[in-house]
């Protein structure tokens, strides 16, 4: 072989050796930045739960005492939560500690009959877990005695403690009465009363994030109601699930029918009072 063509060879033989040197190396880099990445330690996300979409998947299955089903739209429409659940979730969340808002969603008046309907929701945030919302005296925060300028309301609450409960998921029931004077124009005087039960209900089995009152009228032919509901949507606000985490929103609607013996203006302002002295009465229970 000539000298010129040995020296060919050996240069391409260097080459090559060359290459499959980088190859190699660069193998093994990857393999080693690969095993680095493996063996970092995972870290789980945190849990996201979509509690207005959870309450109305299991709220409408429970078995009530009562008949809701008219109120319960207000929050969930075939197992899915309403713009009106969401909205006021999103108001709560926002709201500064203490504040929230009294909201009249309808007062209507039949001039023929002298009945008057009314809906009134508010929301507020608290910062205990909805575990302990359901164990606060809530009836005792609704049925309060209380006066101002314009009526007086004699209201008391007993818990029925031996009360045989409906199911796993009814927790307690409570015996509520109200009487009602209303002072009127003119030096008139408009008188009311009523009998309620409110009944405590988890929403989901093994799930202590989410609660359900309500309180229905258990008068029979009442003169002066016709209707009267009051529900308490509770659920935690997002911040954990079952793990002591995070506080809770709750959310409340009234529905009275009721007659307003020709004074409906003074029906509106009346009811009005009454549900804002509830607000302030639960919220101030619920706080701490």
């Amino acid at each position: 072989m000539k000298t010129s063509q040995a020296v060919m060879v050996l240069l391409a033989l260097s080459v090559s050796h060359c290459k499959k040197s980088e190859s190699s190396a660069s193998t093994e880099s990857d393999n080693s930045t690969a095993v680095s990445e493996d063996e970092k330690p995972a870290v789980d996300a945190p849990t996201v739960i979509d509690y207005p979409k959870l309450y109305c998947e299991n709220v409408e299955k429970l078995k009530l005492r009562s008949d809701v089903k008219e109120e319960l739209k207000f929050f969930c429409i075939n197992g899915k939560p309403t713009k009106d659940f969401l909205d006021f979730r999103k108001d709560a969340l926002a709201q500064a500690p203490g504040g929230y808002k009294l909201q009249l969603l309808q007062a209507q008046h039949d001039p023929d009959s002298d009945r008057s309907e009314f809906l009134i929701a508010w929301a507020f945030h608290v910062p205990i877990r909805p575990f302990e919302v359901k164990s606060r005296p809530i009836y005792e925060y609704v049925a309060q005695s209380f006066t101002s300028d314009a009526i007086d309301v004699k209201a008391g609450a007993t818990r029925r403690m031996d009360d045989p409960l409906d199911s796993g998921l009814h927790l307690w029931s409570a015996d509520m009465s109200y009487d009602l004077t209303i002072k009127g124009t003119q030096g008139l005087t408009l008188t009311s009363q009523r009998k309620t039960q409110y009944n405590l209900y988890q929403v989901q089995s093994g799930n202590e994030e989410m609660g359900f009152g309500v309180e229905h009228l258990t008068d029979v032919d009442n003169p002066n109601y016709s209707r009267s509901v009051m529900l308490n949507v509770s659920f935690n606000d997002g911040s954990g699930y079952n793990d002591g985490k995070g506080g809770a929103v709750v959310i409340t609607l009234l529905h009275f029918v009721l007659s307003n013996q020709g004074f409906p203006a003074t029906a509106t302002k009346s009811i009005q009072e009454i549900a804002q002295h509830a607000a302030d009465s639960m919220y101030n229970g619920l706080k701490e």
